[in-house]
């Protein structure tokens, strides 16, 4: 069976803003990267030492990397695999798929599947350069 490394959990904020501060001034993690601003969706990757976050305002993209509504508030887990296609094949039949293999615009190819209780699960791979 594949290995599935986790790789950041996504939270699609209420509020980016109050949570962005949640995340760096009560918890205290560290900011790793940010993105957006000047009337552009704002982003940010925080790390809390061996847990990643990254939080982001709704955006409109070409690809389902917003999962367009699927779970509101809801976090999204991330992980990371060797071979996509592999384990999308071992996914597929199951009828859990709600994101077929696609490009995202950060850098990745990715599948997202829904458990029973509707979390999400985003099986990605980095793209080759």
């Amino acid at each position: 069976m594949a290995a599935d490394r986790f790789d950041h959990l996504f939270i699609a904020p209420g509020s980016y803003d109050a949570s962005l501060r949640f995340y760096r001034e009560t918890l205290g993690w560290r900011v790793v990267y940010e993105w957006g601003g000047g009337g552009e969706p704002r982003g940010t990757a925080l790390s809390g030492g061996e847990v990643s976050l990254v939080i982001a305002e709704q955006h409109a993209t070409v690809d389902h990397s917003w999962s367009h509504g699927f779970n509101g508030t809801r976090p999204t887990t991330h992980l990371f695999v060797d071979d996509l296609d592999r384990r999308y094949r071992q996914l597929a039949a199951s009828g859990a798929v709600v994101v077929a293999p696609e490009e995202t615009h950060w850098g990745t190819r990715w599948f997202v599947v829904r458990d029973p209780d509707g979390n999400l699960i985003a099986y990605e791979q980095k793209l080759q350069t």
